[in-house]
């Protein structure tokens, strides 16, 4: 089991990733800059849970999405039974 990141771990991270798929729009081909604007969206959509202090909290049904897999996938907006319906 994972231990809780801190917000600020969280936000580290998250930006980061806003960083680095914002370095593959300015190099990446058609089909990388596709998928990095859809994941700087989600991104910058997390970022916004974060500061509202509904980070960790599924966006579909509001149970807290697990530790494991906000490490995995620190912008996901869906615990894992609602990802599968999505």
């Amino acid at each position: 089991m994972s231990a809780k990141k801190s917000d600020s771990d969280r936000k580290n991270h998250l930006q980061a990733r806003y960083e680095h798929k914002i370095k593959i729009l300015d190099e990446g081909g058609e089909q990388a800059i596709s998928h990095s604007i859809k994941d700087i969206r989600r991104i910058t959509a997390a970022l916004k849970r974060l500061e509202e202090g509904q980070y960790g909290l599924c966006c579909n049904c509001g149970v807290p999405i697990a530790e494991g897999r906000l490490d995995a996938i620190p912008e996901t907006p869906f615990c894992t039974d609602c990802a599968k319906q999505h």
